[in-house]
């Protein structure tokens, strides 16, 4: 082990207890991998906030987006096999699929998939409240999702293309994603304490419990089932399994001599194929920002960095290889959109390079705090512009009732006082008036604030709501029809 290794090792409790203050995150699990070992694995802080449980290198955690990495390389593995051309139609492969685009449907590939070049808007709010068991299903409401950017034009993030990626699996090898997954990868890895269902982690004596930081204190959360929308962020693991599956991932696609993919199919996985970043900042020392498939391909001060983070209710990951150095980070972290990683991560390659530090902690919190402030600052300017004194045109029982939508499922909504009661496909919602017959579709599991607009018909009555799942400019709203 070089001795760059060893010094960031050597720091690395006094550096993460100080930081899970200053970025008020309950607990964090580290690994670092160094010439295909594992060289460190522990935990800091807590796993269980009120149990006064601790994290260590074995506790479980849910993985999220960096599961998408998992189903690049099946479809990698299928490719081996005869069975996958990336560079094939998906309809090659599933002639009933129906797009809500005809080109992007008739051309789209496996590669436009898994590098997020479709076209296919975000829809974040659609793979947490509208997710179903049945994927196939999943992938017959895909026609009724706007496809709202030129095709191969931009990179737009989609985990619904991903789980089509996975259903895509699934029809290729006759067995479910997750079973494929866990035969071809996670079994000849080794990786005994990996699973698929967040929803299970009540009954594993060692799991974190995750949180969302209220400004004051740790709010546990539900662990939330992503169903069949899991082969974009379903895989649960700790840092010692995923330090396994990082040591394949800088090898040669063989583990224990046994060969998983070959050595172009996982190259392939982590060459560039679209330009741009789904992050929200962009740093000086972070260059030529690119995705792979099912990787973010950038270079770091100089380097190249291959990474995917993740993001699902109460934790937040990241992954990262340093190819050159032979050298990979692991991060599993239990609360929401914590973004004490990427500091982190960044200190650790500094070490490992030789390089100064830049003031990672401070660089990080002033980015994320410009970004929050502009955030309260459209807020401010909603509540500024919002016309004070209007009422609803109708009667306030018409503004409640079932409300249905094609691949949005079923909003239902209760009279109460001054807003509605109700919840979104089982999933606790509430209708706030904002003003004439505008509202807002309030979410409290993700704190989403969605706006609405009822619909009238001929007669005058409601006939339904106009809700904006997507906030990206452009996209229609979805009609959900009074029944």
């Amino acid at each position: 082990m070089s001795k760059t290794v060893e010094k960031s090792i050597a720091a690395m409790k006094e550096r993460v207890d100080g930081m899970l203050k200053m970025w008020n995150l309950p607990g964090v699990s580290v690994a670092l991998v160094k010439d295909g070992e594992m060289v460190y694995c522990s935990g800091f802080g807590a796993r269980d906030v009120a149990g006064s449980l601790g994290m260590d290198g074995e506790t479980h955690l849910p993985i999220g987006s960096i599961t998408k990495s998992f189903t690049s390389l099946a479809l990698g593995i299928l490719a081996d096999e005869g069975k996958l051309d990336w560079d094939a139609p998906v309809i090659t492969y599933i002639p009933w699929l129906k797009l809500s685009n005809p080109e992007v449907q008739n051309q789209v590939t496996a590669r436009d998939l898994m590098s997020h070049r479709t076209g296919m808007a975000k829809y974040d709010a659609h793979a947490v409240f509208c997710t179903k068991d049945d994927r196939k299903e999943m992938v017959e409401d895909l026609q009724y999702m706007q496809i709202n950017a030129p095709f191969r034009s931009m990179l737009q993030y989609s985990n619904q293309m991903v789980m089509l990626a996975g259903y895509l699996v699934e029809v290729l090898s006759g067995k479910s994603w997750e079973d494929f997954v866990q035969e071809k990868i996670i079994a000849p890895l080794g990786m005994t304490e990996t699973s698929f269902k967040a929803e299970d982690l009540p009954g594993v004596e060692n799991a974190s419990k995750g949180y969302v930081f209220t400004g004051t204190d740790f709010m546990e959360t539900m662990y939330l089932p992503l169903r069949g929308v899991a082969p974009a962020g379903g895989i649960v693991s700790t840092a010692k399994d995923m330090a396994k599956y990082t040591a394949f991932q800088l090898g040669d696609g063989t583990v224990n001599g046994q060969r998983i993919i070959s050595k172009e199919q996982l190259d392939q996985c982590h060459t560039p194929q679209m330009d741009g970043t789904p992050y929200f900042w962009q740093l000086e020392e972070v260059t030529e920002c690119k995705y792979g498939l099912g990787w973010f391909t950038d270079k770091y001060r100089g380097k190249a960095m291959i990474s995917h983070g993740g993001n699902t209710l109460g934790f937040s990951s990241l992954l990262t290889l340093l190819p050159e150095e032979n050298f990979g980070i692991v991060l599993l972290s239990n609360a929401t959109s914590n973004f004490m990683i990427y500091p982190l991560t960044y200190m650790i390659l500094d070490d490992v390079l030789g390089l100064d530090d830049c003031g990672w902690n401070e660089k990080f919190q002033a980015t994320i705090g410009a970004i929050f402030a502009a955030m309260a600052e459209g807020q401010k300017a909603m509540a500024e512009a919002q016309v004070q004194g209007t009422t609803p045109s109708r009667p306030a029982e018409e503004y409640a009732g079932k409300f249905t939508a094609p691949a949005f499922g079923t909003l239902e909504l209760q009279a109460g006082e001054g807003s509605y009661m109700g919840t979104l496909n089982g999933f606790a919602a509430m209708m706030n008036h904002y003003q004439y017959d505008d509202f807002q579709l309030v979410l409290p599991l993700m704190g989403l604030m969605l706006p609405a607009k009822y619909v009238f018909g001929e007669d005058g009555a409601v006939c339904g709501i106009a809700i904006v799942f997507e906030p990206t400019p452009g996209v229609e709203p979805v009609i959900f029809t009074k029944e």
